[in-house]
């Protein structure tokens, strides 16, 4: 039947984890929703693979870190304290509810809720479509149920056996009698003389259960351990992608933790390099200091003698004026030879940061690096076919 209404459930209702419609769906804080199930299996899985207690875990989507509400309990406690989302839930119930639209009615811009569904032309039908549908010769052996009774109906439990018509798909007034091995076909009378007069080999249905009677009733087997199969190939299908998701999670643990591991090493680095850089930014400071120290006390010194001078030329005798003049000489000389040994002392001209090559190319990286993946095909489609049909001799496929 074709989907019903507008929504795209595949989207707002499938857990990204089993690919399933939502059951009890449950929210992370990033907002994205999972099974109750799904999503407390990945916290245990995770926990196994990490093999260690956590105390957050990621989101399976985008990875966003979860902390739990009460991280002291088991891991396997915290799914069902995850809120429950109660927007999809309603959203999943109003969903049941939508009306199914008329195809035929679409067809012509018109919007028309339907109520009866054509099993041969597998479109959905208004009243008004309805009585089309029925005026018309090649229509007139349709089978049409009503939407509400095909919807209410479980297929599996209560198969409609209208659905096997023994009517021929090109003479519908005609009903099936014969097999055409050659071609392959199912035949009524006016087929085997029309289109089948020079076929050989064609025998009558009835003859047919006759002769496979038994290989007929052994259907049921060979469909039960197909079905088998099929569930087998599910549940390895589902421990593959389990296998898968964990690879990709590993992977990106392991690039998160490198990429933290590298940080850390760059933190050191750079602690290593500013204390080495302040030692030398302290010596020269001090240098600096020093110089400053010696320059204000020899402009003490000058600013004393001037005083000095000053005051014996204006108040001092001849006498005091040359002996005064002769020290003063001595002593300047003495101040600026002590002053010039503090200041002959080497200062660093220029400065520049030289990196090291090897960080020069890691900031020249445009990439973490490369995934290496190493394919195959999914199935073998003659080995897939043989899993399936192993019971099956060509005979067996012809006769059904």
């Amino acid at each position: 039947m074709a989907t019903v209404g507008r929504i795209n459930k595949q989207d707002v209702f499938t857990c990204p984890i089993c690919l399933e419609t939502l059951k009890s769906p449950k929210s992370l804080p990033c907002l994205h929703t999972f099974c109750e199930t799904c999503i407390g299996e990945f916290i245990l899985s995770t926990e196994k693979r990490l093999e260690k207690q956590m105390s957050d875990y990621p989101c399976p989507v985008c990875r966003t870190v979860v902390t739990p509400t009460n991280p002291k309990d088991e891991a396997s406690q915290w799914a069902a304290s995850l809120p429950h989302n109660f927007t999809i839930s309603s959203l999943m119930d109003n969903s049941k509810s939508v009306k199914q639209e008329c195809h035929l009615c679409q067809r012509r811009d018109k919007i028309s809720e339907a109520t009866q569904w054509c099993r041969d032309c597998d479109e959905a039908l208004c009243e008004e479509c309805l009585q089309l549908h029925g005026f018309m010769k090649l229509f007139s052996d349709h089978t049409v149920v009503q939407i509400d009774e095909m919807n209410s109906v479980s297929i599996v439990e209560d198969p409609d056996l209208s659905m096997i018509s023994d009517s021929c798909p090109v003479h519908s007034s005609k009903v099936l009698e014969a097999f055409c091995y050659e071609h392959q076909e199912l035949c009524c009378v006016l087929c085997l003389t029309l289109q089948h007069r020079k076929c050989e080999n064609i025998q009558a249905i009835e003859e047919m259960l006759k002769l496979h009677k038994h290989r007929i009733k052994s259907l049921e087997s060979e469909l039960s351990e197909i079905k088998e199969t099929i569930e087998y190939k599910i549940e390895e299908t589902r421990s593959e992608k389990e296998k898968k998701d964990n690879t990709f999670a590993g992977i990106e643990d392991n690039a998160r933790q490198f990429i933290l591991s590298l940080k850390a090493k760059l933190e050191s680095l750079l602690v290593l390099f500013l204390k080495e850089m302040n030692l030398t930014h302290n010596e020269q400071s001090f240098e600096f200091e020093s110089k400053i120290k010696t320059y204000e006390k020899l402009l003490t010194h000058i600013e004393t003698m001037q005083c000095v001078t000053k005051t014996v030329q204006e108040h001092g005798s001849l006498n005091q004026m040359f002996i005064h003049f002769e020290k003063s000489k001595s002593k300047a000389k003495s101040i600026v030879k002590e002053a010039s040994q503090v200041l002959n002392t080497n200062l660093i001209l220029e400065m520049k940061l030289n990196l090291c090559d090897t960080l020069t190319e890691v900031e020249s990286v445009d990439s973490l690096g490369k995934m290496d993946f190493t394919s195959t095909t999914f199935i073998d489609i003659d080995e897939f076919t043989r899993d399936f049909f192993q019971h099956y001799t060509r005979e067996n496929i012809r006769i059904f």
